[in-house]
C-alpha cells in the first residue's frame, strides 16, 4: 500500500518537481472534483508567493465561456490550467481534458523556468489529462487551435 498522505516519503516521490516545487494537496482534491463531478469548467493553477507550491489560482463556473477562461491568464506571468473542452466531431460529440502551460513571452525568466521544470509534477498530480497545450500568446491557446489539436490527437 501507499504511505499516507502526510508521511515524507509520499511528499518526496509524488509531489516534489526537480526544481523543489511541490502541489498543494487541494489543488488535487479540487481537481478530482472538477474529472469526476464536472464541478467547474476549468481551473487556473500558480505557483504561491515564496515559488514552493502550486496552489489553486481560479476556476470557471461549469457554463463559463471559453472566453473568460483565457481572459485570466495573466499578460506577464506564466500559469498551469485544466479546461474540460467540448467539440463535435462526424461520429458525435466529444470532450477532453486539456492541460494548458501558460508561458508568455513577457514572463520572468525565473517563472519560466519554474513552471516548466515544475509541469510534469503537476501533470502526474493530476490524473487523466488527455490533451496538453503550451502557448505564449493567446494564439497558440485560442479555442480553435486547442479543438484543432484534440481532434488531432484522437484520430
Amino acid at each position: 500500500g501507499q504511505p499516507p498522505q502526510g508521511s515524507p516519503l509520499f511528499r518526496k516521490e509524488e509531489k516534489m518537481s526537480n526544481t523543489g516545487v511541490t502541489v498543494a494537496n487541494d489543488v488535487i482534491s479540487e481537481f478530482n472534483d472538477f474529472k469526476l463531478k464536472a464541478k467547474f469548467r476549468y481551473m487556473i493553477f500558480k505557483l504561491n508567493d515564496s515559488l514552493e507550491e502550486v496552489v489553486l489560482d481560479t476556476t470557471g463556473e461549469p457554463d463559463s465561456a471559453y472566453e473568460e477562461f483565457t481572459g485570466k491568464l495573466p499578460e506577464n506571468d506564466c500559469r498551469y490550467a485544466v479546461y474540460n473542452i467540448e467539440y463535435s466531431t462526424p461520429d458525435g460529440d466529444r470532450s477532453k481534458m486539456v492541460f494548458f502551460l501558460w508561458a508568455p513571452d513577457t514572463s520572468k525568466i525565473k517563472s519560466k523556468m519554474l513552471y516548466a521544470g515544475t509541469k510534469d509534477t503537476i501533470k502526474k498530480s493530476l490524473q487523466g489529462l488527455q490533451v496538453e497545450v503550451q502557448g505564449c500568446d493567446l494564439s497558440e491557446v485560442s479555442q480553435e487551435e486547442v479543438i484543432a489539436k484534440c481532434k488531432s490527437l484522437s484520430k
